[in-house]
């Protein structure tokens, strides 16, 4: 088994976010994670660990909270403005359901749904 194999088995969420960030990419209309890096303004191999078809579970949950806190903020520029809550509750959405899959506490994930609720 691989290096990358294994940290992919350590962090299950990791095949949830490349799903999700994959979802995302699509609704944004950026068909590549340069395209996706570019407009974030962070690095394409930090991205690239989102790939659907090579996901890299050394990305840490915390890098995966700047992306979406990128995200979330760049949604109301990207996005007309009747469709900016619509994507920043997908996003929010989106977020948590990577929340369910990580091994972190139940009151933590519980405290997340109600900030975001």
């Amino acid at each position: 088994m691989s290096q990358q194999e294994s940290s992919v088995g350590s962090n299950k969420w990791i095949q949830v976010a490349s799903d999700e960030m994959r979802q995302i990419r699509k609704r944004w209309g950026l068909l590549s994670f340069r395209q996706l890096a570019a407009c974030l303004h962070i690095d394409r191999r930090t991205l690239s660990k989102l790939d659907c078809r090579h996901p890299d579970g050394t990305l840490t949950l915390e890098t995966l909270d700047r992306i979406y806190a990128t995200l979330l903020y760049l949604s109301s520029f990207h996005f007309p403005r009747e469709e900016v809550d619509e994507e920043q509750h997908r996003l929010a959405h989106s977020r948590i359901r990577i929340v369910m899959c990580s091994e972190i506490s139940p009151e933590v994930v519980e405290q997340v749904g109600r900030i975001i609720s």
